[in-house]
């Protein structure tokens, strides 16, 4: 079975984005450690952010940091990057649920592309859970 995802490019700055907000969540909680009176008895506190951190960098790298123009879909490893990606696009749909209850509000053709556009990302976002599910747990 395949484990490659490909990323249609319509959902690769969906992904981007997510993985950019995961990056900064990282880091904070990795600050968050630094803070901590202690720290240097206890290394063990630094290794899930800085393991986060790292698996989130690694995506980046692999599909780049900055969105380009135009979009191009990108291709990944789905059982070697699915903490990462699950994460991003968990991230990804509370931006997009957030775009929906605004864009709701508006009847404009903006507020109508809005509706399509997060309809599509949640329709994606399924897609790739029930992908990562069939992988099952990575040890």
């Amino acid at each position: 079975m395949s484990t490659m995802l490909t990323v249609p490019a319509e959902m690769a700055e969906h992904l981007r984005s997510g993985l950019h907000s995961g990056i900064g969540d990282a880091a904070e909680t990795i600050a968050q450690v630094v803070g901590e009176a202690g720290r240097e008895q206890h290394p063990e506190w630094y290794r899930e952010p800085l393991a986060h951190f790292d698996r989130v960098r690694a995506l980046l790298d692999l599909i780049g940091w900055s969105a380009t123009d135009p979009a191009v879909g990108v291709s990944v490893d789905l059982s070697e990057h699915r903490q990462a990606i699950l994460d991003a696009l968990g991230v990804a749909m509370i931006v997009g649920d957030a775009d929906l209850k605004e864009a709701e509000t508006v009847g404009t053709a903006k507020g109508k592309a809005t509706i399509r556009r997060v309809l599509a990302l949640g329709e994606f976002v399924a897609a790739v859970g029930a992908q990562a599910n069939t992988l099952g747990e990575r040890p």
